[in-house]
C-alpha cells in the first residue's frame, strides 16, 4: 500500500513538473473519466437519477435470481429447494452451516450481488446529487431541482437502507462525504438511510411550493401501475419505507423490542393507502426474474411444512411431522379453515379445489396455495423436512402472462402488520386486533381476534385454531394455539409471501423465529474486504458468530 501510494504520488509530481515546462502539452483526453463533462447537460443528471428506483427493484426485490433474496427465502422457510443454484441448497440446509466468504467459494456471486448493485447505485446517485448541487447548475427551475434532489435522496436512502438490512456493515456514501468511506455497522448505515428519507420528504414539500417543473414524478421513474407519482404519494411511499426499515433492521428479538414503535406506527398510518404495484415488463427492463424459476416445478419451489404446517388446525398431523426424524419426514394433508389454502379432507379434494392442482393452472380467487398433482411431485418427493404437497401459486397468472403486468412491490398488509406489532408492543390491543382482522377475517375467513387484551389468551377456534405453533420441550414437539402476536405473524407471512425483499426473513430475524444457526446477516463480500486490506469472515452456522440462537419454535 505504501509503495503504491508513493508511486502514485511521484507520478503526480512528475506530471505537475512536466506541465510546468510547457502549456503546449495540456491536451484534454476525451477517454479519461470526467464527471463534469459526462454530466454536463441537465438531461444527463436527470437521466442518471431517473433510473435509480429501477436499479433498486432489479438489485433487491427479485429482478435478479442471483439476488440475496433467493437465499433469504430459503433461510426463513418462505421457500424450499435443494438445488445449489444461487446457493439456495446450502442456505436451506438444516442444521445451518455458515455463509462462506472467501475467494472461489461457490456462494461468492450471491453474497456480492446485492452489495455490488446497491453500492454502485449509491455511488452513481451521490455523483448526480453532487453535480445537481454545483453552484450555478440547474435542471431548469427551482422546483425541478428540488424534485430531482428529493428523488435522488429517496433512491440513495433505499440503497443504503437495503444494505443495512442485509449486511453486517457497509460504507455510507453520501454527497460531500469521504471518497472512500469506512465500513460502519448496519445500525449506523440505517441511520444515514433514514436521514436521507427525511430530507427527501422535506424536499418534496418544498418542491410543491417552488413554481413549475416540480411534482409529479414522471411515470417512467417508478413505473407504478397508477402512473405519475404526486408529491403526496411520494411522501407516503417514503413514510412506508421508513416504517419498514425501522422495524426490520433489528437483528435480534431484543433489538426488535427496542424499535421506536411509536414512530413506526405513525409512519405506517400516514403511509401508502393502497397496494403499491409496479407495471412489470421484462422487455422494458422491469422484471421479477425469480418468478420464472418459482413456477418451474418442485425442484425449484415447494412450501415446506415448517411454517405453513401451522395452518393444520387439528394439530395432530403437524405435531407428528415435527417429531419425525428431520430427513425422514413424510408429507401430510393440511386441513384448515384458512381460505387461502385449498379446501378438502384428502389430497384429491384439495386438488379439485386447486383447479386440479396442475402446473400452470390458475387458483380460485382468494386461494394462495395449491395441492399439486402427484405427477408434478417430481424428484423433490424424497422424504425430507423440505417437501410437502403444497406450492405457492398466488402469482401464477403473472407468470402465465410472461411476467408482463402489475406486480405488488409494497402492500397494505405489511403496513397493517407493522401497526399491529407496534400496537401490541405498546399495549394497544384493540388497534392491533383491528389491523390483524383486516386480512385474518376478510381474506382468511378466520375468527376475529377482537377482545384479546394480552399475550396469554389463545386465538379463537378451539381445536380448529390457526395458527397452531410448535412448542419444543424435553427433546420433542407439541403444538398449541398461538396468541395475538402469533396471529399477526401468520397474517404477515400469508399476505407477503414472495412479494417484498426478505418478506419472511427480516421479520423472523427480529421475532427470534429463525432456526438455530441461521445467519442473522451477510458478511461484507471478501472482494471488498480484500481491496481494503481487511480480513474477511464467514457468517453464521450453529454455535458460530453471526448465527441465530434457537428460536421461538425450537427449530
Amino acid at each position: 500500500m505504501r509503495l503504491l501510494f508513493r508511486s502514485v504520488l511521484l507520478a503526480g509530481v512528475a506530471t505537475l513538473s512536466l506541465a510546468a515546462c510547457s502549456t503546449d502539452l495540456a491536451v484534454t483526453n476525451p477517454n479519461n473519466a470526467d464527471i463534469t463533462r459526462a454530466l454536463g447537460r441537465p438531461s444527463d443528471v436527470e437521466n442518471l437519477l431517473a433510473g435509480g428506483f429501477n436499479q433498486v427493484v432489479q438489485n433487491t426485490t427479485g429482478g435478479s435470481t442471483e439476488s440475496i433474496n433467493s437465499s433469504l427465502q430459503v433461510m426463513s422457510h418462505e421457500n424450499y429447494t435443494g438445488l445449489a443454484n444461487f446457493n439456495m441448497g446450502p442456505r436451506a440446509g438444516l442444521p445451518r452451516t455458515p455463509i462462506l466468504n472467501f475467494a472461489n467459494n461457490p456462494g461468492s456471486a450471491s453474497v456480492s450481488n446485492d452489495w455490488n448493485g446497491l453500492s454502485r447505485l449509491a455511488r452513481s446517485t451521490t455523483i448526480a446529487l453532487e453535480r445537481l448541487g454545483t453552484t450555478g447548475f440547474t435542471l431548469g427551475s427551482a422546483a425541478q431541482d428540488l424534485r430531482a434532489r428529493a428523488y435522488g435522496r429517496f433512491v440513495l436512502g433505499l440503497a443504503l437502507g437495503n444494505l443495512a438490512l442485509v449486511y453486517d456493515s457497509a460504507a455510507v456514501v453520501v454527497p460531500g462525504g469521504d471518497a472512500v468511506p469506512p465500513l460502519v455497522r448496519y445500525d449506523s448505515v440505517m441511520r444515514a438511510s433514514l436521514k436521507l428519507l427525511d430530507d427527501a420528504f422535506a424536499d418534496a414539500s418544498n418542491a410543491t411550493a417552488s413554481g413549475t417543473g416540480g411534482f409529479p414524478l414522471p411515470a417512467t421513474w417508478m413505473n407504478l401501475s397508477t402512473g405519475a407519482v404526486s408529491a403526496d404519494l411520494f411522501q407516503r411511499i417514503i413514510r412506508s419505507y421508513r416504517a419498514r426499515f425501522r422495524a426490520e433492521v433489528a437483528r435480534t428479538a431484543a433489538e426488535r423490542q427496542a424499535v421506536n414503535w411509536a414512530q413506526v406506527i405513525a409512519d405506517a398510518q400516514a403511509g401508502i393507502t393502497a397496494d403499491l404495484q409496479i407495471a412489470m415488463n421484462p422487455n422494458t427492463g422491469w422484471t421479477q426474474a425469480w418468478v420464472a424459476q418459482h413456477y418451474v416445478g418442485t425442484n425449484w419451489h415447494v412450501m415446506t411444512p415448517m411454517i405453513v404446517g401451522m395452518a393444520d388446525s387439528t394439530g395432530a398431523s403437524y405435531t407428528a411431522w415435527l417429531n419425525q426424524p428431520l430427513l425422514s419426514r413424510t408429507p401430510f394433508i393440511i386441513r384448515t379453515p384458512d381460505r387461502r389454502f385449498p379446501a378438502g379432507h384428502d389430497r384429491g379434494a384439495q386438488q379439485a379445489s386447486s383447479n386440479g392442482g396442475a402446473s400452470g393452472a390458475l387458483l380460485p380467487t382468494g386461494v394462495y396455495f395449491r395441492n399439486r398433482t402427484s405427477a408434478n411431485d417430481g424428484a423433490a418427493a424424497d422424504g425430507t423436512w423440505g417437501f410437502s404437497w403444497y406450492d405457492h401459486a398466488r402469482f401464477q397468472a403473472f407468470q402465465n402472462a410472461a411476467r408482463i403486468g402489475n406486480f405488488p412491490h409494497m402492500v397494505m398488509p405489511e403496513m397493517w402488520g407493522l401497526i399491529a406489532e407496534g400496537a401490541i408492543r405498546t399495549g394497544n390491543f384493540a388497534l392491533a386486533a383491528e389491523m390483524i382482522n383486516n386480512t385474518r377475517v376478510t381474506r382468511g375467513g378466520l375468527p376475529s381476534v377482537a377482545g384479546i387484551t394480552d399475550l396469554t389468551t389463545p386465538v379463537p377456534g378451539d381445536n380448529a385454531c390457526v395458527p397452531r405453533v410448535p412448542v419444543f420441550s424435553g427433546g420433542s414437539f407439541t403444538t398449541r394455539c398461538g396468541n395475538i402476536l402469533e396471529a399477526l405473524k401468520w397474517e404477515k407471512r400469508m399476505e407477503m409471501a414472495y412479494i417484498s425483499y426478505g418478506a419472511w426473513y427480516f421479520d423472523m430475524r427480529g421475532w427470534g423465529d429463525l432456526p438455530e444457526g441461521t445467519p442473522i446477516h451477510f458478511p461484507v463480500p471478501w472482494q471488498e474486504r480484500d481491496v481494503r486490506v481487511q480480513k474477511s469472515t464467514n457468517m453464521g452456522g450453529v454455535g458460530q458468530p453471526g448465527g441465530a440462537l434457537r428460536g421461538t419454535y425450537g427449530f
